[in-house]
């Protein structure tokens, strides 16, 4: 594997760098005893570690390892201490860009970049595509500080402020991160099988991070998608039965926005350009609860191998659509994007992506269900030469707050706190 996944945190540090022995600090906790074995099967992983500054890292302990199913690549790599690469993705998703003391944490999240980029890949499967490292959140659930990662995954702080040096703080815990799964695969296995099978159908030629041999089309990264659930298509099912294959493409091109990485805390009243070329309108109400046109997003944030997916309550046309028709109150089925539309039990399409895949997800954690938008207003965007508006200077550096062009940035006011300890 490269050996420099930690080369981003060396050369963020400037000449800044924490004094420390991550070595020695990890053979002092009993718990941590197999991260410290598998730290030490990448070559100068350690040291990197120790000389590196504003980084956090999550460490799991024996037990959170013990539980990684060993079916999978990093399973395997736990078990067998022989993949290089697969640890060193593994381990890299654990490490954070930014310092993140869990005093800061609240229950609004903060969405941060790791270093796991794309550099890390086995014939099996890649890792993680996102553009400047792939992404984990941080959010307070009551008392505890979580770590929400892929495949639904949530990660209980049992330990937190472990202070190596002066720029690395490091939590312990009690479950290991998740890499993002390939979009048809993470609907496959939430469920959400009329919006897998539209995309089979549709032949939009987009692969959507997967890279088989027999995975063609544009692989496209750092997107945001919006999935409607089976209900929503159902709703919308006499119309979808008289629609050509390329009204299907234009249809769920429009669910997806290129090129921008937007989680539900950075949206607020704006419109964005969709992939298929027209606007989307989003609206954010005083009571968090956010919307793309007539649709409310009813399950936000699903951290995708290369993009971010939010599940929504109806399925979205292509068009102008004015935020003062918007009736928040009415029922998905009385907020039809295809006023003509009538409901139906079975849907054209029915040929799903995994549809056999042995992972399906059983529950849906109700934390991920309840991270609201923030209401706007709360702080402003400032533009970047690039074109894109940077966060303000309360958010910690290295996170990821991903935000649209010429929108209000909606942060928590206790970030702030976090750039003075920096």
């Amino acid at each position: 594997m490269k050996s420099s996944i930690l080369s981003y945190a060396l050369m963020a540090a400037g000449s800044c760098l924490a004094q420390g022995d991550i070595a020695a600090l990890l053979k002092s906790q009993p718990d941590l005893s197999t991260l410290l074995e598998l730290v030490s099967i990448v070559p100068g992983l350690a040291d990197k570690l120790a000389g590196a500054s504003n980084i956090t890292i999550v460490a799991p302990t024996n037990d959170a390892f013990a539980k990684v199913p060993r079916e999978i690549p990093e399973g395997e790599a736990i078990e067998q201490r022989n993949d290089t690469i697969a640890i060193g993705a593994l381990l890299s998703n654990h490490v954070f860009k930014g310092v993140y003391p869990s005093d800061v944490i609240t229950d609004t999240p903060t969405f941060g970049q790791t270093l796991l980029d794309d550099s890390f890949i086995i014939a099996r499967q890649p890792f993680s595509n996102f553009t400047g490292g792939a992404y984990n959140g941080l959010v307070r659930n009551g008392k505890d500080v979580c770590i929400l990662s892929g495949e639904q995954t949530i990660s209980t702080v049992t330990e937190a402020d472990i202070k190596l040096g002066e720029g690395i703080t490091i939590h312990k815990i009690d479950t290991v991160l998740s890499f993002g799964a390939p979009l048809q695969l993470f609907t496959a296995r939430s469920g959400y099988n009329a919006f897998n099978a539209a995309v089979e159908a549709a032949h939009l030629n987009i692969a959507f991070g997967l890279t088989g041999a027999d995975d063609q089309g544009l692989n496209i990264s750092d997107y945001t998608i919006f999935v409607p659930t089976d209900d929503a298509f159902k709703n919308i099912g006499s119309v979808l039965a008289s629609a050509n294959q390329s009204t299907l493409q234009e249809v769920l091109k429009y669910h997806i926005i290129p090129n921008n990485v937007i989680f539900s805390t950075a949206l607020g009243n704006v419109t964005v350009p969709s992939l298929q070329g027209a606007n989307l309108t989003f609206t954010v109400l005083p009571d968090g609860s956010a919307w793309v046109n007539n649709a409310k997003i009813t399950f936000p944030n699903s951290i995708l191998y290369n993009g971010i997916a939010h599940v929504i309550d109806n399925v979205i046309a292509p068009g102008p659509f004015d935020r003062a028709s918007l009736k928040p109150s009415a029922p998905a089925s009385e907020r039809l994007a295809f006023p003509s539309a009538s409901r139906v039990a079975e849907l054209p399409f029915s040929s799903v992506s995994f549809g056999f895949d042995p992972m399906p997800y059983t529950t849906t954690p109700v934390l991920l269900k309840t991270i609201a938008a923030v209401p706007t207003g709360s702080a402003s965007a400032t533009t970047t030469p690039s074109g894109q508006p940077s966060p303000s200077p309360a958010a910690f550096p290295g996170a990821g707050v991903a935000v649209l062009p010429g929108m209000m940035v909606a942060l928590s006011v206790t970030i702030g706190a976090a750039a003075v300890l920096l």
